[in-house]
């Protein structure tokens, strides 16, 4: 009798044991197939479907408008929820579950506006699986708050543990294989000597770093890398990676009028090169980061970088590309000869499809404008005006717009089927989505 309990006890041992060891690494380790690429064909060129405002929440402003989008249908725009009564800003996220043709109303995802709190710098990213991650900071501390979902943005995890404070500005890549996630970040940290910073009125001193921080098992777990820089003021504008131990940052550097520069690691972090993209972007503007002539980054299906930035004086919207991470290409340029000013750049590719963004202004009216490309950034299409027929939430139709900020951002993103959105607020904080088609009917994908 006691050794058959010996051998049950044995044998619920071995079970245990043998499930530990097959246990996933994380309740996310089902996600392991790659996503599709679209196959477009040579002479197709895209087409604005629509350009409309979201649906707005009463009382909220929404700007620095993200998007992400999946071939299944879903899309997602999460921004910034700013009240008034009484002041707080939370974060809004929209969903579409037919391509962006129709939009839920924007759900409320923090709800603590109403305690003065601020919740900031909203990023959105998705594997193109259907899971989606999006992150933000807390004002009072600097606190990063990352969460996931598992079922398009219809419910959202809890807050997954990154171990900083003071960060500022945090930007997320999900690598294609859906793993490994890195976020970037500015970083503060309260020092007892030093000179006040006056260009921001603070008379706290702050020593400034940036962060990178790494994940391998879908944001389980978090590990910070070396940084890029030392003591410089840097604040990230994107980052992207891949399945193993690249990554690429684009940041705007403070100091003798700001660079605008690219910094790349191949050995998660041990080593980093920069590439200055612009020596000294805005020496017209007093405060060194806003002006929205910030540089972001795109990885293709062969993975190739892409950057599209704003050149010195916000004159022109340029691209780059390289191919190894190694070697850029001479710059092209994306923008008007009529343009006044330039402004706010935004880039997302998917297979051999490229796509960017960016703002106009001739005299004082503002345009949004797209150019995409389906062979790896080599050709371009002509510029795609996105906002000559706005349809805004009241049903009347704008032609232009006004922008009232220096510290917006918009976005830019592939569903995989050969649609593209477009995302972008005016007038200080109305939402505007615009659909771009690089064929009347969804195309197939192929793996």
């Amino acid at each position: 009798m006691r050794f058959k309990k010996d051998l049950v006890v044995l044998f619920l041992i071995i079970s245990a044991l043998t499930i530990w060891f097959l246990r996933p690494s994380s309740p996310w380790a089902e996600v392991t197939s790659p996503s599709p690429f679209p196959s477009v064909p040579q002479e197709t060129q895209p087409a604005l479907v629509c350009s409309r405002q979201i649906p707005p929440l009463a009382g909220f402003i929404s700007p620095k408008p993200v998007v992400a989008a999946d071939p299944t249908g879903n899309v997602l725009i999460v921004a910034h929820g700013f009240t008034n009564a009484p002041l707080g800003s939370d974060i809004l996220v929209w969903r579409s579950n037919d391509r962006g043709e129709t939009w839920t109303p924007p759900v409320n995802l923090t709800h603590q506006a109403q305690d003065g709190e601020i919740f900031f710098d909203p990023w959105l990213e998705t594997d193109r699986r259907g899971h989606y991650y999006f992150i933000h900071v807390l004002r009072s501390d600097g606190r990063p708050f990352l969460r996931r979902s598992k079922d398009s943005g219809q419910t959202w995890s809890s807050v997954l543990p990154i171990e900083w404070k003071s960060c500022d500005r945090p930007v997320l890549s999900v690598s294609s294989n859906g793993r490994r996630l890195v976020v970037a970040s500015s970083l503060g940290e309260i020092v007892d000597h030093g000179p006040a910073d006056h260009t921001r009125n603070q008379s706290t001193n702050f020593r400034f770093s940036s962060g990178i921080f790494n994940s391998q098992d879908y944001g389980d777990s978090w590990n910070k890398v070396s940084s890029p820089f030392d003591a410089e003021h840097a604040i990230p504008f994107s980052v992207v990676c891949n399945d193993e131990d690249a990554i690429a940052v684009s940041w705007i550097v403070a100091g003798h009028g700001s660079r605008s520069v690219v910094t790349v690691t191949t050995n998660s972090g041990k080593t980093w090169t920069t590439t200055t993209l612009v020596e000294s972007l805005q020496p017209d503007r007093q405060h060194p980061f806003n002006g929205e002539r910030f540089p972001v980054l795109a990885l293709d299906g062969q993975s190739g970088l892409h950057v599209a930035y704003v050149t010195a004086g916000a004159t022109v919207v340029m691209i780059r590309h390289t191919p190894d991470w190694k070697d850029w290409n001479e710059a092209r340029r994306l923008s008007s000869e009529t343009a006044e000013e330039v402004r706010m750049a935004a880039i997302d590719a998917c297979g051999s499809m490229v796509h960017v963004t960016w703002l106009e202004r001739v005299d004082t009216n503002w345009h949004a404008y797209y150019r995409g490309s389906r062979d790896f950034g080599q050709t371009w299409s002509p510029a795609l005006c996105l906002s000559e027929a706005m349809v805004l939430a009241d049903n009347t139709v704008a032609n232009g717009f006004q922008i009232t900020s220096d510290d917006d951002q918009s976005s830019v993103r592939d569903d995989g089927t050969g649609r593209v959105h477009a995302v972008w607020s005016i007038q200080g904080g109305r939402v505007i989505h615009a659909i771009i088609d690089w064929l009347q009917k969804p195309l197939s994908t192929e793996k």
